[in-house]
């Protein structure tokens, strides 16, 4: 009996596994960290990620996937999302998309609000 309880605590004790992302309080920030996840990796971080963005698009918050890759010449994203889901397609993103600031890390896994 003494063994059996020893081996269900050990068992219980190795199957549970905590969760090292840090999550948020804003619900929009994890539906857009959600609709985004197979596109927010990181290869190494500093070299090569792709991180979740919002950003100002025509006076509305835009979410978006952005390549971080100093040595990469990568393009501007071609879309995002609102809060409420809308797919929204972006014309010169370099113009007009302002107060662009990171959200989730894909490298630290951490999102920064």
């Amino acid at each position: 009996m003494r063994i059996l309880f020893i081996l269900i605590t050990l068992a219980l004790s190795l199957s549970c596994e905590k969760s090292t992302e840090i999550t948020t309080k804003t619900l929009c920030h994890q539906e857009m960290k959600t609709r985004f996840e197979k596109e927010l990796t990181c290869i190494e971080k500093g070299v090569m990620e792709n991180n979740l963005y919002s950003g100002l698009y025509n006076g509305e918050s835009l979410y978006f996937v952005m390549s971080m890759c100093p040595a990469c010449n990568t393009s501007p994203p071609q879309f995002g999302y609102s809060c409420d889901g809308t797919k929204i397609t972006i014309s010169d993103f370099n113009t007009n998309v302002t107060k662009i600031k990171e959200i989730y890390n894909s490298c630290t896994k951490r999102f920064l609000e």
